[in-house]
């Protein structure tokens, strides 16, 4: 996981509130130049981070979480649909080679069968 500049995080989201400098520092309880430099920070204090996710109204502990790699599970998911796919396609040729082996009993069974009352009649000829 590549290391996370949440300094440049914060100041991202601050840019996009339109915000002024001042009214966020009041709000941290900070001065103007504490700001600058949590926008140069590559980490903080969680206590601060939390007021700071407050503040701002944007969960900054996010970017610590790793992210699903979403190209992998999709690739997975495609994977896991093709082998279903496959034993869909194979579970449906063992169900005919099964019904044409059922076929080739039947008519086992009733070769025997005739073979056995030929058997019988040629027994009563005799």
């Amino acid at each position: 996981m590549a290391p996370i500049e949440i300094g440049q995080k914060i100041k991202e989201v601050f840019d996009s509130r339109h915000m002024k400098l001042t009214d966020f520092a009041d709000e941290l309880g900070t001065v103007r130049q504490n700001v600058y430099r949590i926008f140069r920070k590559r980490h903080l204090d969680t206590g601060l981070l939390m007021k700071i996710s407050q503040v701002l109204d944007h969960n900054f502990f996010q970017y610590y979480l790793t992210p699903p790699n979403s190209t992998a599970d999709n690739e997975n998911v495609s994977t896991i649909k093709r082998e279903l796919t496959d034993y869909a396609n194979q579970l449906e040729l063992s169900k005919k080679e099964i019904d044409y082996l059922r076929k080739i009993i039947r008519l086992m069974e009733e070769k025997t069968e005739l073979i056995q009352q030929m058997e019988h009649k040629k027994m009563d000829v005799v």
